[in-house]
């Protein structure tokens, strides 16, 4: 009951009892003086989502996932740098990822941005540190690969999702290590080869041969290095806000195994996550919002604001557990 109290707490709303028929939920929400306000769906899904993430683990749930940590590190943009967009770059400490959009008849078919490419690759790493293969399927229906990379169903979002699609699978990565002492750089192409049989204007047709993907063997390599384990009930709740799930998988790998308090400036999380946010203020209010709806799932995330930085201390309880959970 507690964690119910908390999470309504953190969300800073004020609910009636009644809107409730669960005794468990009435006893933990009333409050003296509490004004009749209708109980939002996003504040049910909240409470759903704390409780599965508490009662069911993540091999009961089948929703262990994983992040490069390349991609934790330094991510896609949240918009669209435009058509005419030679590349988007990205940095965090020694650590510099250029992204290359693929081409077809000469032309760029565009830099992947948004939520869908962060949906796409956390489902292609997935499946290539459970399968130890760099061939990945894709599903029979356009349907089934929604739901596989978890991605709502809805007619409006086919064309933008299979445009996103190409445009991850089509582009070419590029990671740049650099330290005071040595240099390296590492390009590749996300994908070797790519077969998409399913018809987006037809989601329940099954097509004659299964979806695929083949990822290129460098990047295959590169990003089952050292994944950052992710729950997957909690990128399809955030999955709305690329910034939500940044910040996600960023406090997933941070806090991941963490010994003692780390200090984050702002303008550092600004450049390493923030880059299309040209104000610093804007995007400390939107993270400071994030934070305190991760909150509301993760009550045990130790996280404040110190002075202008960020403090991280070790939670004793992980969003994630890879050890008990089956691969």
């Amino acid at each position: 009951m507690k964690k119910f109290s908390s999470i309504i707490k953190k969300e800073n709303i004020e609910v009636n009892s009644n809107n409730f028929t669960s005794n468990l939920l009435k006893k933990s929400i009333r409050r003296k003086s509490v004004k009749e306000k209708e109980v939002s769906k996003r504040i049910l899904q909240v409470i759903d989502l704390a409780g599965d993430l508490a009662e069911r683990p993540l091999d009961e749930a089948q929703s262990l996932g994983f992040m490069s940590r390349l991609l934790v590190m330094v991510n896609l943009p949240y918009r669209d740098p435009g058509i005419e967009a030679l590349s988007w770059w990205r940095e965090n400490g020694g650590v510099v990822l250029d992204i290359t959009p693929g081409r077809n008849k000469g032309k760029s078919i565009g830099i992947p941005y948004g939520t869908y490419p962060r949906l796409i690759l956390a489902y292609l790493i997935t499946q290539a540190v459970r399968t130890k293969s760099p061939e990945i399927f894709l599903g029979k229906t356009f349907r089934e690969f929604l739901d596989l990379v978890g991605i709502d169903d809805g007619g409006k979002q086919y064309k933008q999702v299979q445009k996103q699609l190409k445009r991850t699978i089509s582009s070419s990565f590029a990671w740049t290590y650099k330290n005071e002492k040595t240099w390296s750089r590492t390009n590749v192409q996300v994908a070797h080869q790519s077969q998409l049989w399913w018809d987006p204007k037809s989601p329940d047709q099954p097509a004659l041969w299964e979806s695929k993907v083949k990822l290129n063997t460098d990047f295959f390599n590169e990003i089952i290095r050292k994944a950052v384990p992710l729950d997957f009930r909690v990128l399809k709740f955030l999955k709305n806000s690329p910034l939500g799930l940044d910040l996600y998988m960023f406090l997933s790998w941070r806090t991941f195994n963490l010994k003692e308090p780390v200090f984050i400036s702002w303008e550092g999380l600004h450049n390493q996550l923030g880059g299309q946010y040209k104000d610093l203020k804007e995007f400390s209010r939107k993270c400071r919002l994030h934070l305190k709806r991760i909150q509301s799932i993760w009550p045990e995330l130790n996280i404040k604001s110190v002075r202008g930085r960020l403090c991280i201390e070790p939670t004793f309880k992980s969003l994630v557990s890879v050890r008990n959970s089956r691969l």
